[in-house]
């Protein structure tokens, strides 16, 4: 079983790097990413932050993609119509173009195209009218008659307006003699009848690091036709004529992967007898054709590869001067597909209504002329489309004195099959399938007989639910034509790349190592550049359920089972403070719970008198604890109102966004703090007795033998309040731990390490702000060590008076507090220290450096208790018997 978690465990990347806020509400709440969710992703990580992720110590490999949009070119596929043909003079056809999806229960109307072959007479070329058309040499006519114009037929009385799904209305004719092959429709070809029609492709085009994404997927040895990209390649200039072209390099996919063919119903006219057909053809042919009768003769299927083969060789040639179909006048962008709550345990995707002016044609921006799209494109749609129209002019500054065209031409130089990609285990697929599209089952028995059990594919519809993954690819600098705003409105070339797929150096499989490795690179890509860092390394498929409403072609409600991605770990760092830093802040409040408390047995110690005297005059005990720690607690509640009103005014004085409660948190924060501080000293105060009305501070801690030196005169002195010293040493016990293992962190792996503690892989990674949290710490840890010297000497004053009067010099007594400083310095770091080196151990930091750390950290603990000590020291000389008998 576990030789098949690690053969399943290794995927092709292990951390997915997404723009910032790009996780969708299902993502958030249950960590479920779509496998078709890249195609909803245009831009929002910046090239610096991508270089930034690039040269990370711990990154093997960082593959971004940058989405651009979706060009449209044209792909035709013609067929023969000879073998159709009758002995009959005259000839009339109907084909009527039908394109169909969704595994055919989806059908949409290309158009309708006649087909006129006359063995009678000849054709002639003519033009009037201010177009160019095939006339028909009649007798007994002077002119040839125009019965073939190279225009669609449109109906007397309709508008000419073309709209973006006008080709279910559009219809043609073509025009073929036996008696003049070559003057008709088949001047290409002469003598061959055809018929055909062309469909418009959405084609994703993307950008991508050719270097990086052959070292992640081998994408270089995909390559059937053509090249590979080479590294950093750039649009490059080409004189067409009078003027310039830019030849952006793009490798094509051999597969479209759309689920969609067109079928030709072919029809054969009835003319009627004595029917004067060219004469009616070249006076209303529309309106001819149109009330003919006809039987069908046969039937023809365009497949959607073919027609794609067909956009590839003739928009984007070879030598890249195929025409205009190869220049990208407009492009679209679509946002990710938006879900209801679940209703039964099913998803259910938003219908959005896109308007028409999306498709407004590039070159007449203020008229009511459209882009020719692709019928489908009028059906259900489930994405928002953001159009970046192009600008069709042209200018000189690239070339002195040439012109040269302002939006960007696409030149083919390779063709590659997603096919030949290196497999994955399908136990852990990974979501971000770049060169495939998601695979959607039939859920239920009516949506099995519906798709006849097949999968449901992508359409040509942009907006439709299930979208093609990336099919043309170029270089990140060879997109950049596409993103300035100044060709195409709405572009933005400050964050470009949708994602970045990262591999991890060392990553053998499910090891707590590798599973180490991955987090801590994970946690230093979401430092360093804010971005999502999600780790897919462990990911796991999940079926859901989703049901689609029907759409308006004829495809019913479908329940489908599509594959989403259940994600290893989601490092939600917009939520929640990695474990380090979680610690470390839980260090500092732990320092302030000791400085507080010694605070609070400060305050008990000096008040033991007004306590004794509420004990003698009735007072119960339990009185006595509520109303101490009723003053910590309204401490606390002021510090609290204090700390939010300070952080509400640098939040705004920054520019800051920080919610109201989020800056309340400090109030509750600071009074539990109070009060966990003030427990135990309040019930010490609780505890007294009545004779503390009289008893001296120190005489609970007399100690009955000779002390005959100063150190051990210090030690007694320590002794005498255990309490109080045990809080002044905990604060140094912390500093010292956590210095002690940040300096061996820092000086034997540069900041980083990965190892194991008691069995479990961690990663730490040491910066200037952690050294900054330990200085704190330490500051917090001194100035409660101040205090409690500050506190004994006070206590003792009499103590000090006495023995300055019986001949000690000033200079004995600074010795017994610096002495006693030090005892309690060494009490705090020297454990301190010892744990962590101990710490350091487990993960993996040899001794040499631990040791070093220690020996630092101990010194420095006691060059911060005798810091301390200088504040009491200095009220050492204010000690007189007549202030200490006034006191008293």
């Amino acid at each position: 079983m576990r030789g098949s978690v690690k053969s399943n465990y290794q995927t092709a990347y292990d951390i997915l790097v997404r723009p910032k806020g790009s996780a969708l509400p299902l993502e958030r709440a249950q960590g479920l990413v779509r496998d078709n969710y890249l195609s909803g992703l245009f831009g929002g990580i910046t090239l610096a932050q991508y270089h930034q992720v690039e040269r990370l110590p711990g990154v093997d490999v960082a593959a971004p993609i940058a989405n651009v949009g979706y060009v449209i070119p044209i792909g035709a596929e013609m067929f023969k119509m000879n073998s159709l043909l009758s002995p009959k003079p005259v000839q009339l056809y109907r084909i009527v173009f039908t394109s169909v999806a969704h595994d055919g229960t989806s059908r949409y109307p290309l158009g309708t195209q006649y087909v006129y072959y006359t063995r009678r007479h000849r054709f002639a070329v003519v033009s009037g009218s201010g177009s160019v058309g095939f006339g028909e040499v009649v007798p007994g006519h002077l002119d040839p008659l125009q019965v073939c114009p190279q225009s669609a037929l449109i109906p007397r009385g309709a508008s000419d307006t073309v709209t973006p799904f006008g080709r279910g209305r559009i219809i043609s004719l073509a025009c073929y003699s036996a008696r003049s092959p070559g003057y008709g429709t088949d001047r290409e070809f002469p003598g061959v009848v055809q018929a055909g029609t062309g469909v418009y492709f959405p084609i994703l085009l993307a950008a991508v690091d050719p270097v990086q994404e052959a070292r992640l997927l081998h994408l270089d040895r995909t390559i059937v036709a053509g090249r590979y990209l080479h590294e950093g390649e750039r649009p490059r200039l080409q004189n067409v004529g009078s003027f310039y072209h830019r030849l952006v390099p793009v490798i094509a996919s051999t597969r479209p992967y759309v689920g969609e063919h067109v079928e030709a119903q072919i029809e054969q006219l009835v003319v009627g007898v004595g029917a004067d057909v060219p004469r009616a053809l070249a006076s209303d042919p529309y309106r001819f054709l149109s009330h003919l009768r006809g039987r069908e003769v046969a039937r023809r299927t365009l497949s959607a590869q073919g027609m794609y083969d067909a956009a590839l060789t003739g928009a984007f040639g070879p030598n890249g001067r195929s025409g205009q179909r190869n220049i990208s006048w407009s492009y679209w962008t679509a946002s990710p597909v938006r879900y209801r709550p679940f209703v039964r345990q099913k998803l259910v995707p938003n219908v959005v209504k896109n308007p028409l002016s999306v498709w407004r044609a590039a070159a007449t921006p203020g008229a009511s002329f459209y882009t020719a799209v692709s019928q489908a494109n009028a059906d259900v749609q489930f994405r928002r489309l953001h159009p970046r129209i192009g600008s069709p002019f042209f200018s000189r500054t690239d070339v002195p004195g040439k012109e040269v065209l302002q939006t960007p031409t696409m030149f083919f130089v390779g063709r590659y099959d997603p096919a030949r990609l290196p497999g994955f285990s399908p136990l852990s697929k990974v979501p971000l399938e770049t060169y495939y599209p998601p695979e959607l089952l039939p859920g239920d028995a009516a949506s099995r007989q519906a798709l006849h059990g097949r999968p449901l594919l992508p359409s040509t519809n942009i907006g439709d639910y299930v979208a093609q993954p990336p099919l043309f690819l170029t270089t990140l600098q060879g997109m950049q034509p596409f993103l300035n705003s100044k060709d195409y409105a709405g572009a933005n070339a400050k964050a470009p790349i949708s994602v970045i797929r990262v591999r991890v150096k060392g990553v053998s499989g499910p090891d707590q190592l590798s599973q180490a490795r991955v987090r801590q690179v994970a946690t230093e890509i979401h430092d360093r550049t804010g971005l999502q860092v999600d780790i897919t390394a462990g990911s796991s498929p999940k079926r859901l359920t989703v049901k689609l409403p029907p759409g308006k072609y004829g495809r019913p409600a479908l329940v489908l089972q599509e594959g989403w991605s259940k994600k290893g770990v989601s490092l939600s760092f917009l939520q929640a403070l990695d474990r380090k830093r979680l610690g470390l802040l839980a260090l500092i409040l732990v320092t302030c719970i000791f400085f507080l408390a010694n605070g609070a047995f400060a305050a008990v110690r000096g008040r033991r008198r007004e306590i004794g005297t509420l004990l003698c005059i009735g007072w119960s005990r339990k009185a006595i604890f509520v109303v101490v720690l009723a003053e910590l607690v309204l401490v606390g509640t002021v510090a609290g109102l204090t700390a939010a009103g300070v952080a509400a005014i640098a939040a705004h004085l920054l520019s800051l966004h920080m919610s109201v409660l989020r800056v309340g948190l400090a109030i509750p924060l600071s009074v539990a703090l109070a009060t966990i501080a003030g427990v135990i000293p309040a019930w010490r105060a609780a505890r007294s007795g009545a004779l503390d009305a009289v008893r001296p501070a120190v005489s609970t801690g007399a100690v009955r033998r000779h002390v005959g030196r100063l150190f051990f005169l210090a030690a007694i002195n320590v002794r005498r309040v255990p309490a109080r010293s045990t809080v002044a040493a905990a604060g140094l016990f912390i500093a010292s731990a956590a210095l002690t293992l940040l300096l061996a962190i820092n000086q034997a792996f540069q900041g980083h390490v990965v190892g194991t503690l008691l069995g479990d892989a961690v990663s730490v990674e040491v910066r200037g702000l952690d050294f900054l949290v330990v200085g704190v710490i330490v500051l917090l840890a001194t100035l409660s060590l101040a205090d409690v010297l500050y506190l004994n000497l006070r206590e003792r004053a009499a103590e000090f008076v006495t023995l300055r009067t019986v001949g000690w010099s000033d200079r004995y007594l600074i010795q017994v507090v610096a002495t006693e400083a030090a005892i309690l310095g060494l009490l705090g770091t020297i454990p301190g220290s010892l744990i962590g080196l101990l710490i350091g151990l487990q993960l993996g930091v040899p001794l040499l450096p631990l040791s070093l750390a220690s020996t630092i950290s101990i010194l420095g603990g006691l060059v911060v208790a005798l810091l301390a000590s200088l504040v009491p020291l200095a009220q050492l000389s204010t000690l007189t018997a007549p202030s200490v008998l006034a006191e008293e």
